[in-house]
């Protein structure tokens, strides 16, 4: 979540998602024990939801499901629907997320922004630093935001 306010602090012209295969990840800890038998039944009952086109239906079917279930007062089930609008595709179908779609791809680009900050280091200097591992990244600054392009490293500048 602190990822989520930093991005929205300072590219707030950006969308933040959530990654689904990091939240279905968790289901086992957090439901298994709770479902027993229904587990994957509830588990197919959450990916169609999330697959949704409508809002107005992701709703429905939500509220269908935890009553179905009895997860009312399951704390993970209630930050998860708190965090809809991070992680349902019916609330980011009007988003552009660059293909962003499988775990290992953000995990790749991640692992690569990695190499070159740390926790120490401010948003604005990583865009604006050259890159020594052969890439660049090219910025222009349009009040508070900025246009990114990433590209191999020619040796020249």
């Amino acid at each position: 979540m602190c990822l989520k306010d930093a991005i929205a602090m300072e590219l707030s012209t950006t969308k933040h998602a959530l990654c689904i295969w990091m939240i279905v990840a968790k289901f086992p800890s957090w439901c298994n024990a709770i479902l027993g038998e229904r587990y994957n039944e509830w588990k197919s009952g959450f990916c169609r939801l999330y697959n949704l086109e409508l809002i107005e239906d992701f709703e429905i079917g939500w509220r269908d499901m935890v009553n179905s279930f009895g997860l009312h007062t399951n704390r993970h089930v209630a930050n998860l629907y708190s965090l809809r609008s991070l992680w349902a595709l019916p609330f980011l179908r009007n988003h552009f997320f660059a293909g962003m779609a499988t775990i290992g791809q953000s995990k790749a680009i991640n692992a690569f922004i990695q190499r070159f900050l740390s926790a120490q280091t401010r948003l604005a200097q990583f865009i604006e630093q050259d890159l020594s591992l052969g890439t660049t990244i090219d910025t222009t600054r349009h009040d508070r935001r900025y246009q990114i392009a990433i590209f191999p490293y020619d040796g020249e500048g």
